[in-house]
């Protein structure tokens, strides 16, 4: 009796010397591949891939380059090429991106993404354009994945002085209302530091997705051309490089593409 008394303390010993605790579940941060008893420290992450998706509009209607629309004077326009920054996208501290280059000739760039907690973004704020020190920092100085690296920028940069181009946008206007004599072409090329603009929208609401959470902004270039009364008459206002002689145009371009965007 004395024995297997023994024989069972023992094995009782050996049991609980064998037990291990940790977090045991898998899909934990501080999951544990050697414990075989859950203590209850099992933690978890609240970050997701978050997307924010720029969508271009022509008033109720998605815009496609190169179709054809009618602007309020009743001309015939149809946009050849868009393209425009963001920077310094963020809430407070928490940032979202440093910088992004949407380009809607390559739908593929029509996003930013990054990780983090959906609940820190429910705010953002940032610039459309470059902020200053970075619009005259030397353009082949950041990283190669950087949109404004020169190799990604391109024609985006205008050199050293004006820095980069912060809004493009580019199409041909048929001031006749016939349908096929687009007897205009546009050219604004948005930039320089004073042309730069700051944007805030708040109550964000986050959809979740497959991958995680995504929340669509609109940018409707038929508010671009005509926002409350501030009407850009492709007609007579069909070009500007932000130069000196072309600031009071550009001045209603900027101020009319920061409002054309809204989440």
């Amino acid at each position: 009796m004395t024995r297997i008394i023994f024989i069972l303390a023992c094995s009782s010993f050996f049991m609980v010397s064998c037990k291990k605790y940790g977090c045991t579940d898998s899909q934990a941060q501080n999951y544990n591949s050697n414990a075989n008893e859950d203590d209850g420290s099992c933690s978890y992450s609240n970050e997701s891939s978050l997307a924010i998706d720029i969508i271009p509009k022509y008033g109720d209607d998605t815009l496609y380059l190169d179709s054809v629309y009618t602007t309020t004077e009743g001309y015939y326009v149809k946009f050849t090429e868009f393209k425009f920054y963001m920077t310094k996208v963020a809430n407070g501290s928490n940032l979202f991106c440093e910088a992004a280059l949407f380009d809607f000739n390559t739908p593929q760039n029509t996003s930013i993404n990054t990780t983090g907690d959906v609940l820190n973004f429910t705010s953002l704020s940032g610039i459309i354009g470059v902020d200053s020190l970075n619009n005259h920092n030397d353009p082949s100085a950041f990283e190669n994945d950087s949109p404004l690296n020169i190799s990604n920028a391109g024609l985006m940069h205008w050199g050293w002085n004006p820095g980069y181009i912060f809004v493009n946008i580019i199409g041909k206007v048929d001031t006749l209302a016939i349908g096929d004599s687009f007897d205009h072409n546009f050219i604004f090329h948005i930039g320089t530091d004073q042309f730069k603009r700051n944007f805030e929208f708040t109550d964000l609401v986050w959809i979740p997705s497959e991958q995680g959470y995504e929340i669509q902004f609109d940018i409707d270039l038929k508010t671009f051309l005509n926002n409350n009364g501030s009407t850009i008459d492709l007609k007579n206002e069909f070009f500007t490089h932000s130069g000196s002689s072309d600031l009071e145009l550009t001045e209603k371009l900027a101020n009319n593409f920061m409002n054309a965007l809204k989440p």
